[in-house]
């Protein structure tokens, strides 16, 4: 268990949305701690509110109860980035502009801009694609521009909501191991979320396991294979499989109450 002081810090945090039929209750007293430069993974059911629970940290939603706080060290940084499920790069934008509109936003000269996005997109190989629109992108290649953006922006705290699953299972195993060697260069505090247990044990240093609708926390599990980290190596170790497997047993009740609720 890593012993830092807390990145992102989350308490009792819940979320009620009200409707013609009532009221739902889609996270309830979610409470956790994030040390800084973890890579938290989150994993639940459909419907536990995962991305609820991203979106109130990110601040693109308020929550009913409870409260979180993110410490901040440095202001001239933005404090966060999001990486969303489908594409969320501007149509109208070239690769290049897309993955500097963060910066510019920032009002970043333009060496600095130059230096950072030729970086980014060097490191998601889509330097050649520099003036592309995403109309002749794939998804993939979509993806690695959401990607770079993110970086490119430098933020304190990076959010990804299910990037890779729309993706074949080859392009998804290519973008995570981008996603691992750019993370592995300054080690931000990340929170991703994913249905998929490989991927969570893949990627991340803490997985959080979320209960069916409401949305709690069931367990947390730390992950301490080292990094950097190769993928295919590390599907090999016995090690991984047996984390794939405790992690299902947490989750699988949890999926199975899913389903029925949803008939």
């Amino acid at each position: 268990m890593r012993t830092d002081a807390p990145k992102i810090s989350i308490d009792g945090l819940s979320k009620v949305f009200s409707s013609r039929s009532g009221t739902v209750t889609a996270l309830d007293s979610v409470s956790l701690r994030i040390a800084p430069g973890t890579f938290c993974v989150v994993v639940g059911p459909s419907g536990c509110g995962k991305t609820t629970l991203l979106r109130i940290v990110a601040g693109l939603e308020q929550q009913s109860s409870g409260n979180f706080h993110i410490a901040r060290q440095d202001p001239r940084k933005p404090l966060n980035s999001m990486v969303f499920q489908g594409d969320s790069i501007f149509p109208w934008m070239t690769v290049w502009d897309n993955a500097a509109y963060g910066l510019k936003m920032r009002g970043a000269g333009r060496a600095e801009i130059k230096d950072v996005v030729s970086h980014y997109l060097d490191r998601t190989g889509l330097r050649r694609f520099a003036d592309y629109y995403p109309h002749q992108l794939s998804g993939g290649m979509r993806q690695r521009v959401s990607i770079a953006r993110a970086f490119a922006n430098d933020p304190e705290v990076l959010f990804m909501d299910e990037p890779f699953s729309a993706l074949d299972e080859q392009n998804k195993v290519l973008l995570q191991e981008e996603l691992l060697r750019i993370w592995e260069e300054h080690k931000k505090t990340v929170i991703f979320i994913t249905h998929s247990v490989d991927e969570a044990v893949t990627l991340g240093d803490q997985i959080v396991v979320m209960t069916a609708h409401p949305g709690r926390i069931k367990a947390i599990v730390d992950i301490d294979f080292p990094r950097p980290r190769n993928i295919l190596e590390l599907r090999r170790d016995p090690k991984f499989g047996e984390l794939v497997f405790t992690i299902w047993g947490y989750l699988r009740a949890e999926v199975d109450l899913a389903r029925k609720a949803s008939h």
